[in-house]
């Protein structure tokens, strides 16, 4: 048995008016792109297992053996490399560097001696 509340329809509610359709816009401009997978994370490079403290080290032998063209040229190298992080034993490029300009001096200094010893001795035996 029903009673009469169960068997009455219940009334519809107030009716919105429904928005005018709007056309689908194209999915060309916005489009999203699907959700990528995150990037595996990069390693890094592993550490330079010969630095180029070498060059430093070739500066202080070859200024201590009294060479002076190249420790300059090596010291150079060395201490640039050095201040680029590349390189170690920067003191050792820079004390290069002191000793090849020292002896570049020194040679021009027995150049000089020399040929002024042998300039005075073809003029006094003249």
């Amino acid at each position: 048995m029903t009673t009469p509340a169960e068997d009455a329809v219940p009334e519809p509610a107030a009716v919105v008016p429904a928005a005018p359709a709007q056309p689908e816009p194209s999915a060309a401009p916005y489009a999203v792109a699907p959700a990528a997978a995150p990037a595996a994370p990069q390693a890094y490079a592993a550490p330079n297992p010969m630095p180029n403290t070498w060059m430093n080290i070739t500066a202080l032998v070859t200024g201590i053996l009294g060479l002076a063209i190249i420790p300059i040229i090596f010291g150079h190298m060395g201490v640039s490399q050095s201040n680029k992080g590349k390189a170690d034993f920067k003191w050792m490029g820079i004390v290069g560097l002191v000793l090849g300009y020292v002896m570049v001096v020194v040679w021009i200094v027995i150049i000089v001696a020399w040929t002024a010893l042998f300039a005075g001795a073809a003029i006094s035996t003249n």
